[in-house]
């Protein structure tokens, strides 16, 4: 008999882990990253060229919404240096999340609109990391997103790899 109730209370605390990790996975969320950004390519021959993937510092906003425990709707702002101007990107990230034990590891497409100096200029890439729950409702997350800006007949590319956190509500 103690047996029985042992298993059924080791079975009642699995599950409800499990539960509230899913739980974790179905909240709105609201984060900040840090991170470096590494810009490449000609943006405009006028104005300015970057060199080849040279460093910046890149910081930005996230709100992370979920549609569903794997599928989640990330917009973003993000600021960050091409060459010596200020540079902006707003982006719409579609992410694919697979559960692996306490680590949600994600992928996804990320479009969006890069404004560097007088130039707005669209943008397409992927994206991919991973989270997990550091503490209560605060997850921590490690991302790097490559993306191709399109400015007319010269494409820049842009490298980045942040690490923030985020507040579920």
């Amino acid at each position: 008999m103690r047996t029985r109730i042992f298993m059924m209370m080791i079975l009642l605390c699995m599950t409800s882990a499990m539960m509230a990790q899913a739980r974790g996975r179905d909240s709105v969320g609201l984060g900040v990253s840090l991170g470096a950004a590494f810009p490449d390519g000609q943006v405009d021959e006028n104005k300015f060229d970057v060199d080849s993937w040279d460093v910046g510092f890149n910081w930005g906003f996230y709100v992370n919404i979920p549609i569903l425990s794997t599928f989640h709707l990330t917009p973003s702002a993000e600021l960050y240096k091409m060459g010596n101007q200020n540079t902006t990107d707003i982006s719409l990230a579609f992410k694919f999340i697979v559960g692996a034990w306490k680590l949600d590891l994600f992928v996804g497409l990320v479009p969006g609109l890069t404004a560097v100096n007088d130039i707005i200029a669209p943008n397409v890439g992927g994206l991919g990391g991973l989270s997990f729950n550091l503490f209560a409702n605060v997850d921590m997350f490690f991302q790097v997103k490559y993306k191709i800006l399109f400015n007319g007949d010269r494409n820049s590319r842009v490298l980045h790899a942040n690490a923030g956190f985020l507040f579920n509500f």
